[in-house]
């Protein structure tokens, strides 16, 4: 197979551009640097004896047939064509290690031959530690070299257990954490190719079964080149050309990267880029990591095609778990906060708007409400109703009546919504004998009499609940906190108490599930009523399972809320330590790309991995980076965000005629997208802040990195010097500003810190950060990078 043009090579950019016809086979080839010239000259009247005493073609690299040729690709054919390959390492030559590699590649057998009595580089050759393994030849003149090779029967090294590549990209880095390398790596966890690395700093020497094992694994190879006035520059380049020249000769694709302008070994000049500033790494390596990225995605792409027609039948599904609560069932992802939230170990699911609490509320409900060993009460107040008691009441109140009326409040709204769910969907299975059915019609009986069973939603039946509380307050001057309940309810709620739980007693579990109390409520702008409105009706819960739990009542109940509503609540309730809650960030990528998954399934009937089916309706990269990755960074890391622009994407292929969205469609996109998120943003600030619609504005044609005083100039006409700061933190916790701690590092936001602001804005207090504009937001505002 080696003796056939191969499919892919660095230098011709694809396909082997040369022509293997005509070449003479040879039974060994000589490869060796032009100085020492005493050595180089022992090597070569070697060549000629072996020729003439044991018959055959020798060859040495002066008789190529170079001349007019790509000086590698003529070495390369002859090597091809060698039974094998004494490759003189007495001194450490880049060229000849670069070859030692190809030839190794290639699967030939390799000899390093040397000549010991030389000692200049010993010393380099011990600390590269490669070529240990192989096993050295030693040889003081041609004649000794002659009997030596002659005796040898050489081997190629044996093949590897597995070589199919699972990683794009190995890396081989230096000791040294130099600027080039930092912006190598942020560039490569952007992309999120996956990759290995070997790190000098924590693995002083390669391997060459290790080095074999990760290039044939690998789609790619990148290697930093480090200057030669470096510490340990010799040792670490030598590494690197041995590496390239393995995975060159596999076709894998190389990335050489140099610091400053260097005069490289001729073998592989052409694929080396150098840079003199760490910012033009991205422009160099953007074309071979597109390149990986693809040859990587297109080992699972042969098993999914896409079929016409196929891109205009995809629905991504409603950005708003409301909208789509039966087909959510087909594609809902159990991530390990819905599991969490399902085995009952939380009284609190907590996220931002957009994460999915109302899609693990569904997912629980339907998860539970078929199972006849249960009942899940599900319940979905609205949050204006309750300002409407905060205004025409709570307000009045004295903090202790008004906690004490609330939390008398939820009891028996919780309390009769039990009941109510038992009268309703539990008749059938009461029914079925006696034992159930008394104390069925004792529940049924005191519901009636506890003036709730109207008709109609449960935000009807609260809010005529919250009627009658204010029909009371408002026709008395004062009501005593004795006589609260007295007034409000009708029934005694021990006896509904009793008689709900002697049901639920004959129940594996019950399920209380609350969703949309905050709804409505402006973010970073509730009220202490608000959170106490929140605290009561935890109280209630705790107080009603505590009452259920003495039937032996099995009770679960939980709450969702935002993030910043959760944040409140702990900053203003004494006892932190008794809500538990589970926290929703997407910070695993891996659950974003499984959630788009079942949602493509669902509806093109496509199965297989992620990658597959990505890639055969979506291209698969966007300049350097995947373009699944390039869409999530461009989010605040919320499903609604990702989904949002997905469809986006879509819409403009649809509209386009394409049958597969290309890099273009999502770019085009990514425009009216980011409209989207910017209007978006200026709604939540306005509800927090009267007149900050503006401030996201004062941003247009902004560079994308800010600093500190900058953004302070930008926004102060807007807001005034006293709010400057005020402004600021909202902006930050929104996610429309991060931070970086320097020009070339990764940005964070605040979903990246979970929204601690302390943490985030560190760099900055210590005048080592500066302020990055969200990507979400820069197409819109015209930023400049």
């Amino acid at each position: 197979m080696i003796r056939t043009p191969p499919k892919y090579c660095q230098y011709a950019g694809g396909a082997c551009d040369q022509a293997f016809e005509g070449i003479k086979p040879s039974v060994g080839i000589f490869l060796y640097p032009s100085e020492p010239q005493q050595i180089a000259a022992a090597i070569e009247s070697a060549a000629e004896d072996l020729e003439l005493s044991r018959g055959g073609n020798w060859l040495t690299w002066r008789k190529f047939a170079i001349a007019g040729q790509v000086i590698f690709c003529a070495i390369c054919k002859r090597m091809r064509f060698a039974d094998f390959v004494a490759a003189d390492v007495t001194t450490l030559n880049f060229n000849l290690l670069f070859e030692i590699g190809f030839g190794i590649g290639l699967g030939l057998p390799v000899i390093p031959i040397r000549d010991a009595s030389y000692l200049r580089d010993k010393d380099a050759f011990n600390d590269l530690g490669l070529l240990d393994t192989l096993g050295y030849t030693d040889f003081r003149n041609a004649e000794d070299l002659v009997q030596k090779i002659g005796e040898l029967r050489p081997e190629p090294l044996p093949p590897l257990v597995s070589s199919s590549p699972d990683s794009a990209l190995y890396v081989l880095r230096s000791r040294h954490e130099t600027e080039g390398e930092v912006v190598l790596a942020s560039i490569l966890r952007r992309s999120f190719l996956e990759f290995r690395t070997f790190d000098a700093d924590e693995t002083p020497r390669l391997s060459l079964h290790e080095a074999r094992k990760q290039v044939a694994t690998s789609v790619g190879v990148i290697a930093h080149l480090l200057d030669a006035a470096r510490e340990g520059a010799t040792v670490h380049n030598a590494r690197c050309a041995l590496v390239a020249g393995l995975a060159m000769s596999q076709g894998k694709t190389v990335v050489l990267l140099q610091e400053g302008e260097r005069v490289q070994p001729i073998d592989y000049r052409d694929v080396v880029s150098w840079y003199s500033r760490p910012d033009q790494i991205e422009r160099l390596i953007e074309k071979p990591l597109r390149q990986v990225m693809q040859r990587f995605f297109d080992r699972s792409l042969t098993t999914v095609e896409s079929p016409r027609g196929l891109l205009q039948k995809l629905d991504i599904g409603d950005v708003a778990a409301e909208n789509e609560v039966r087909p959510l069932q087909s594609y809902f992802v159990p991530t390990g906060q819905y599991e969490e939230a399902k085995r009952g170990h939380a009284r609190l699911v907590v996220g931002r708007k957009g994460s999915g609490k109302t899609a693990i509320f569904y997912a629980l409900n339907a998860a539970f409400e078929s199972r006849t060993s249960h009942v899940v009460l599900a319940l979905k107040p609205e949050g204006h109703q309750l300002s409407r008691l905060r205004e025409s009441v709570l307000e009045q109140l004295t903090p202790g009546v008004r906690e004490y009326l609330l939390t008398a409040f939820w009891n028996s709204i919780l309390l009769a919504e039990l009941a109510r769910k038992i009268t309703e969907d539990e008749i059938s299975w009461a029914h079925r004998d006696e034992a159930r059915r008394r104390p069925y019609e004792r529940v049924a009986l005191l519901h009636e009499q506890f003036g709730m069973a109207e008709e109609g939603d449960f935000s009807q039946r609260l809010l005529h609940q919250i009627n009658r509380v204010i029909a009371v307050f408002s026709t008395r001057d004062s009501v005593e906190v004795g006589e609260i309940t007295e007034h409000l309810f009708r029934v005694d709620l021990r006896e509904l108490t009793d008689a709900v739980g002697d049901f639920l007693s004959l129940k594996e579990e019950t399920w209380m599930l609350v969703d949309n109390l905050d709804k409505g409520w402006p973010t970073l702008g509730v009220t202490a009523i608000d959170i106490l409105i929140v605290r009561t009706l935890l109280e209630a819960t705790r107080k009603l399972q505590r009452q259920l739990d003495r039937k032996g009542v099995d009770f679960r109940a939980m709450v969702f809320l935002r993030n910043d509503v959760y944040e409140h609540l702990v900053d203003q309730t004494p006892d932190r330590g008794k809500e538990t809650a589970i926290v929703l960030d997407w910070d695993d990528r891996e659950v974003l790309k499984e959630m788009v998954r079942r949602r493509i399934i669902a509806t093109t009937g496509l199965d297989g991995t992620f990658d597959a089916i990505w890639g055969a309706l979506f291209e698969s990269t966007i300049g350097a980076q995947q373009s699944f990755h390039y869409m999530v960074d461009r989010t605040l890391m919320r499903p609604r965000d990702l989904l949002m622009f997905i469809r986006r994407a879509i819409e403009v292929a649809t509209n386009r005629g394409h049958e597969k969205v290309t890099a273009e469609d999502i770019r085009h996109a990514e425009e009216s997208y980011s409209n989207d998120m910017l209007q978006s943003v200026t709604f939540e600030l306005r509800d927090v802040q009267a007149g900050s619609t503006d401030w996201v504005y004062a941003f247009l044609d902004s560079e994308v990195r800010i600093s500190q005083r900058q953004v302070q100039e930008r926004i102060r006409p807007l807001c005034g010097e006293a709010d400057v700061d005020r402004a600021i933190e909202l902006l930050v916790w929104f996610g429309f500003l991060g931070v970086a701690r320097g020009r070339m590092e990764d940005s964070r936001y605040a979903f990246d810190v979970r929204y601690d602001m302390k943490k985030l804005l560190a760099p900055l207090t210590r005048e080592a950060g500066f302020f990055v504009i969200h990507p979400a937001f820069r197409r819109a505002l015209e930023c400049r990078m």
